[in-house]
């Protein structure tokens, strides 16, 4: 019966949070009971969840395991050169799709990226390091591109590239770096806790699948709440993410067979931090091209959805 839950649970987990949206969109209930002040936040809840899942990932690992290697430098040049090239492609056919597409390929890996991989049986070493360095890169590199575009779509659009460097480092700087530093602080001092985590990885498993209802949620909301007026193009915009979002797993999944890490390759590219994609989006860009991340989150979780069902399969 677990074995059968394992194999099934992203897939459970997903259809669940489209199905009872209304239910998990709201949150209060789950938190009412434990604080005088209920949450209602489910980005605030995710990312808790998500620390701790990177914290128990990170445990795995040692600093001198993640080192830059040839495999990051293409991923890096396929992330950077895809985005202008998408864009490019897709200008004239529709500047929203083409816009859409670029913020999905120009945004970094997510920080859940290392828990699908380490779960999946990759090396998390390999993706730990290129999710932190991209992170850290696309909050200078991405100010950058959006002046260089003349993105105006939103007032806070106004911000300065200071400005906007700090407020995107300010959204990935703490998941992408702190579980981190705490598991390395945990193993210097305090041991017997490190071995401890070391030894839970499953429950990064299940909390994923709790937080992949969650997001699922929120998702399908924000999507039903969108003008009827727009549907149309929002569907244009939905579909070329998807086909975005294919690409990438592919291509990253075939760059990093070259160089014996096909799974931190797919993922690489392919998870990406929907969350800051939707912030940029809905700041720099028409509200519409929002809804490129806003579907990329069902795209991806769809994908890593059946990896883990293939995964737990052939386990």
């Amino acid at each position: 019966m677990l074995k059968f839950l394992k194999t099934y649970a992203l897939f459970l987990s997903m259809m669940l949070g489209i199905v009872a949206h209304n239910i998990f969109t709201d949150v209060s209930f789950v938190t009412k009971y434990f604080m005088d002040e209920p949450l209602t936040d489910i980005t605030f809840i995710t990312k808790y969840m998500l620390f701790v899942m990177l914290l128990i990932t990170y445990c795995k690992i040692s600093p001198k395991q993640m080192k830059a290697n040839k495999l990051h430098y293409w991923l890096a040049i396929i992330q950077l050169g895809g985005c202008f090239l998408v864009y490019a492609l897709l200008y004239y056919f529709n500047e929203h799709a083409a816009e859409g597409a670029l913020i999905c390929i120009l945004t970094p890996t997510a920080t859940s990226a290392p828990v699908i991989t380490g779960l999946l049986g990759g090396s998390v070493a390999c993706l730990a390091t290129y999710s932190i360095a991209s992170n850290l890169a696309i909050a200078l590199i991405a100010p950058l591109v959006f002046s260089i575009l003349g993105a105006h779509g939103a007032a806070e659009a106004d911000l300065t590239f200071f400005q906007a460097f700090l407020i995107i480092c300010q959204k990935v700087v703490p998941l992408a770096l702190f579980p981190f530093f705490l598991a390395i602080l945990l193993k210097k001092f305090v041991p017997k806790v490190h071995e401890y985590i070391k030894t839970r990885q499953g429950i990064s498993f299940w909390l994923w699948v709790i937080a992949l209802a969650l997001l699922m949620a929120r998702t399908t909301n924000d999507l039903l709440k969108m003008d009827p007026s727009l549907q149309k193009s929002a569907f244009i915009v939905a579909s070329v993410a998807l086909v975005v979002c294919l690409l990438l797993f592919i291509i990253g999944r075939r760059v990093g067979t070259r160089f014996e890490n096909t799974v931190a390759g797919g993922q690489a590219l392919g998870q990406k931090n929907t969350i800051l994609a939707i912030w940029m989006a809905q700041t720099f860009f028409n509200p519409l091209v929002a809804i490129a991340p806003a579907s990329y989150v069902l795209w991806q979780n769809l994908v890593n959805s059946f990896q883990m069902w293939k995964h737990n399969r052939k386990s």
